[in-house]
């Protein structure tokens, strides 16, 4: 057994790829960071564990960022996890942290913190969602637009809200900077209703199949009135009718009201994602 990793975007692809598929939706974080460096080049790590030619675990990071584990089919062997960050301790590589189904998130904790003097926390517990159909379509007016330059401040403003809501405090340099990302890509919508713009929603990364939902906010103001709802919903139908065959999205375990709202629009679960952050002395 043992780890390899490979600077080659094209040979990772061909070793993971497939696998990563088998539960697609799941995997939308893997496969869609790989898709956007298909696009764009960016410092990544792409590692994987095999046995015999055969593939045990892909997994990767692309700084800042943490290591992301992949969901599999089955158990997660102990001794796979320890072949990995073996591998990554003795490349002198960053673990600010990682995430992954929770098991397999788990134990590369557990083993991490056996080698190294560094003390894991959990960050945030979440759901991963899947859509095939919308089943709940908007009850009052209101309508998606897509988020411009003159909507730059706006959007910067409600990106750093929603990152305190979130519990990831984003400065308002980085908030600039995605915000801009988003206006560019025009991936950013507002529900707008009667000339107010209420609430936020953002198309994410994309795979094969599927299109991911994030980054839904709405101020506190304007909550209870169905627009976050309304604003999901719609985007959802949009990106299927683009042919995209399901939407994605993650939901916060502790938060009921967000749970709530994706599955009376349609979502149903498929997966459970872990986070936890390293903290090392």
């Amino acid at each position: 057994m043992e780890a390899q990793f490979t600077k080659s975007l094209d040979r990772y692809l061909g070793i993971v790829e497939e696998e990563l598929l088998k539960k697609e939706a799941c995997n939308n974080l893997m496969l869609g960071i790989l898709e956007r460096l298909q696009r764009e080049q960016g410092n990544c790590y792409l590692g994987w564990v095999e046995k015999d030619g055969r593939l045990l675990l892909p997994f990767l990071r692309t700084p800042p960022h943490n290591w992301v584990l992949p969901d599999l089919k089955g158990d997660l062997n102990k001794e796979v996890v320890q072949c990995m960050v073996e591998q990554i301790r003795n490349g002198g590589w960053e673990v600010p942290g990682v995430i992954g189904p929770e098991s397999y998130a788990t134990k590369f904790a557990e083993e991490w913190g056996k080698l190294t003097n560094c003390t894991a926390s959990i960050h945030m517990r979440e759901l991963i969602y899947q859509l095939n159909e919308v089943k709940r379509y908007p009850q009052q007016p209101g309508e998606l637009m897509v988020a411009k330059e003159q909507d730059l401040s706006l959007l910067i403003d409600w990106l750093q809200q929603f990152g305190k809501q979130a519990g990831e405090d984003i400065s308002l340099q980085r908030a600039e900077q995605i915000a801009r990302r988003f206006i560019t890509e025009q991936s950013a919508f507002f529900w707008r209703v009667n000339d107010q713009l209420v609430s936020k929603v953002n198309r994410s990364r994309t795979t094969r199949n599927g299109a991911t939902i994030n980054a839904v906010f709405t101020p506190d103001r304007f909550k209870g009135n169905g627009y976050v709802t309304n604003a999901v919903a719609v985007l959802s139908q949009q990106l299927l009718n683009k042919g995209y065959q399901f939407c994605s999205l993650y939901t916060d375990v502790s938060n009921p009201i967000s749970n709530y709202i994706c599955q009376k629009i349609g979502y149903y679960k498929v997966g459970s994602a872990m986070v936890y952050a390293f903290q090392c002395s």
